[in-house]
């Protein structure tokens, strides 16, 4: 209590000097966003501690800035940064429920506020925050991904120009999905990461992309050359002189990924110098917990190799930079090589304990990860019976709208019968006209194919096979008529006698069968279905879809998950 009046009267006493001394905010309410972000991101960094003069001066001066240009931004800015005390309060003093509602409620009315007012950089924070806590706390992950969702929508409508920190809400996204290994949309917001324009603030998402990207290819279709790829061309970036320090930093990680890859694909000799230089680098960044995978890597090779020295020389460096910096799902790679490295020197006891504690450390990752799916999971299930409901409660509200109507008089429900009256006829009529196609077309395909039809569909189907006419999205009856010196009429009617199709469904029947021979192949690339579609012929995508999906039962997609190679 006596901590919060302090605090309190210093408040107060900073608020009436804040005036008489030189308040940096004043400044960037005279330019645009975009163009003072930075120097506001680094002035709300001192709010990490809460409650401190520090923060409530910072705050008084956002308020100044407010009530004396009357502007709405920098009063809900101040409103925000308070929320943001809020925040740290809740992380600082544990996990109590109440305050954890009290964020929430509170982050939920300024973000309305924020969308009223349409300023989206706080709009974008303050979503951010609420899916942080969706998914840091609550562990409520569906509803974190409708956050994500909506947050997707709304950076579509927003230029990098004025919102320059838009990289790092698809960064979060992108992350999110490479969390529960879902590669293809994690790959999908990364590259959207990528399609932004450069600028000081998206130099480090940027990279975080072309890594991500680089990983999702590695763990996600074993695809090293690809992966590789992309960690390449993390070296042939050039860093704004102010970001200038990170480019050994990503150089290293780059250096140690496509190392890895080297690793997994048995080339040791050209992975050592490349592990060797990132080892390098990133102790001398400080960066203990990436040095710490690459040092295994090595270990492994030598161990392979037969050099026990060199081996047990990169396992306590390995084990030395994990001490400085744990990170998740290294420790048990540790264990594993000196399992396998006091097996080599006949130290079998030793070799079963490091064994024992790296099937323990690989239970534990995996039962968290599949824990968290697990959940995410429920949750969605959870979410679909909840759309249900509310489906359900919208049907049998309109029921009793209808019945009211109904109910209504005579006279609207007369009018209603007349309409439907005429409605009926038109049906009928149109029924009946479809009734006599149909009858024309079974009159015809219950012709016999002659002789010279027969003829003509051998050549037809010569040019399909050899020729591969399909693969052409501008072919047509008259251009096969015209490459045979055939009447038009002659071949639709020789394709419908002897196919009993028409000429659409003949041409689509040549296409889906070359395009489920490629999607079965081994080396299957999974983002050129799109490219499939258009190579085989069809002029857009949804065609394509719709007439593999009636012919296979399945989306192109989900054959390809599906197919037994």
């Amino acid at each position: 209590m006596k901590k919060n009046l302090l605090i309190l009267i210093f408040s107060f006493i900073f608020c009436v000097e804040s005036s008489a001394q030189e308040n940096p905010f004043m400044q960037m309410a005279k330019k645009k966003y975009a163009e003072y972000s930075e120097d506001l991101y680094n002035e709300s960094l001192k709010l990490l501690s809460p409650d401190t003069i520090e923060s409530r001066k910072i705050i008084c001066q956002i308020e100044e800035v407010a009530a004396k240009t009357g502007s709405m931004e920098w009063k809900l800015q101040a409103s925000y940064l308070e929320l943001r005390l809020l925040r740290e309060k809740f992380i600082l003093y544990g996990n109590n429920l109440f305050s954890l509602e009290e964020f929430l409620k509170t982050a939920f009315q300024l973000l309305e506020k924020t969308k009223k007012e349409n300023i989206p950089q706080l709009e974008l924070r303050i979503r951010q925050d609420i899916i942080d806590y969706y998914w840091l706390y609550l562990k409520n992950y569906e509803l974190a991904f409708e956050q994500y969702a909506i947050q997707d929508e709304r950076l579509r409508k927003i230029s990098s120009d004025d919102v320059p920190e838009k990289v790092y809400y698809y960064h979060k996204i992108a992350d999110a999905y490479y969390y529960f290994k879902d590669y293809p949309k994690a790959i999908v917001y990364y590259n959207k990461i990528l399609e932004e324009k450069d600028n000081i603030r998206s130099q480090y998402s940027k990279q975080h992309a072309r890594n991500g990207i680089g990983l999702c290819y590695r763990y996600g279709y074993n695809d090293f050359d690809n992966s590789d790829h992309y960690f390449r061309s993390m070296i042939d970036v050039v860093f704004h002189p102010e970001n200038a320090g990170l480019s050994e930093v990503w150089n290293g990680i780059a250096e140690g990924n496509i190392g890895y890859n080297l690793f997994l694909q048995e080339e040791y000799g050209q992975a050592i110098p490349l592990l060797k230089s990132s080892i390098e680098k990133m102790l001398k960044h400080k960066d203990y917990g990436y040095a710490a995978g690459s040092a295994v890597s090595l270990a492994s090779i030598y161990l392979k190799e037969g050099n026990t020295t060199e081996s047990k020389q990169y396992i306590d460096l390995a084990n030395d930079c994990y001490r400085k910096a744990p990170r998740e799902g290294k420790l048990s790679r540790i264990y594993e090589i000196m399992s396998r490295y006091y097996t080599v020197t006949g130290n079998k006891k030793l070799s079963l304990a490091c064994m024992d504690s790296m099937l323990v450390e690989k239970k534990q990752y995996d039962d968290q990860f599949n824990a968290a799916l697990l959940l995410h999971i429920e949750q969605k299930e959870l979410a679909k019976q909840q759309q249900e409901l509310a489906l359900e409660k919208e049907m049998r509200q309109q029921a009793q709208l209808r019945l009211l109507i109904f109910s209504a008089g005579f006279t609207i429900i007369s009018v209603l019968f007349a309409l439907l009256f005429i409605l009926y006829r038109r049906k009928r009529a149109a029924y009946r006209k479809l009734a006599y196609k149909s009858h024309e077309w079974a009159q015809v395909h219950d012709t016999p194919p002659d002789e010279t039809e027969l003829s003509i569909m051998k050549k037809i189907e010569r040019l399909m096979q050899e020729e591969k006419l399909y693969h052409d999205n501008t072919l047509t009856v008259d251009s096969i008529a015209q490459r045979l010196g055939v009447k038009r009429h002659h071949v639709s009617v020789a394709i419908n006698h002897c196919t009993k199709n028409n000429f659409s469904a003949f041409v689509n029947e040549y296409r889906i069968k070359e395009a489920i021979r490629i999607l079965s192949e081994k080396n299957f690339q999974p983002y050129s279905i799109d490219g499939i579609a258009f190579d085989l012929g069809f002029t857009d995508r949804q065609n394509f879809y719709r007439v593999f999906k009636k012919t296979t039962g399945l989306s192109p997609t989900e054959f390809r998950k599906n197919v037994i190679v």
